[in-house]
């Protein structure tokens, strides 16, 4: 990997804050969309729902004039973005645990600091979710890994990514200025 300097986790607060709400947004967009896939694809060919779809008094499934099938999606892109500030939380506070034992010296150690951070937040957004869907303990072996893999990635990501935008950007501001 190429050498990317590290920042003060101060610094990087505001951009890890937006960027974790606007991936927690597209994933709970696609999450709440996945949702109601079956019922509108089952619901595609019905004899029934297209001939009430021209009565607007009639509940016709996901579709309408008020186009039902985009509260899931606006319901999941919430949840998505509550549970992305847990993760980016758990993220924030790897990068300020690394840098009181020991300031980094690069960013990819902050990346690796970050990503753990937010694996760790993983752990409780599986509980969450298995809380919230009510599944056994069974499932907490399969959701837990999965969430706790998906945070450290795009955790890891975002913060190389946020670190190589601000050593662009920083010297192009001094040179402004």
């Amino acid at each position: 990997m190429a050498h990317i300097p590290a920042q003060r986790p101060s610094k990087l607060a505001t951009p890890m804050l937006i960027l974790a709400l606007l991936v927690g947004a597209v994933m709970g967009a696609l999450g709440g969309g996945l949702l109601i896939l079956p019922d509108l694809i089952a619901s595609a060919g019905d004899p029934d729902i297209i001939e009430n779809s021209l009565d607007t008094q009639a509940y016709n499934g996901w579709g309408g004039p008020t186009g039902y099938f985009l509260i899931p999606v606006l319901y999941g892109m919430l949840c998505g973005m509550f549970l992305a500030l847990i993760a980016a939380a758990g993220s924030f506070i790897g990068l300020a645990i690394q840098d009181k034992k020991q300031p980094a010296r690069s960013g990819n150690d902050q990346a690796v600091a970050a990503g753990a951070g937010a694996a760790v937040a993983g752990v409780l957004l599986a509980l969450f979710v298995i809380w919230i869907i009510g599944e056994g303990l069974t499932s907490v072996f399969v959701i837990g890994p999965v969430l706790m893999a998906l945070c450290f990635i795009i955790a890891q990501l975002a913060l190389i990514g946020i670190l190589r935008f601000i050593d662009k950007r920083d010297p192009a501001l001094r040179e402004a200025i």
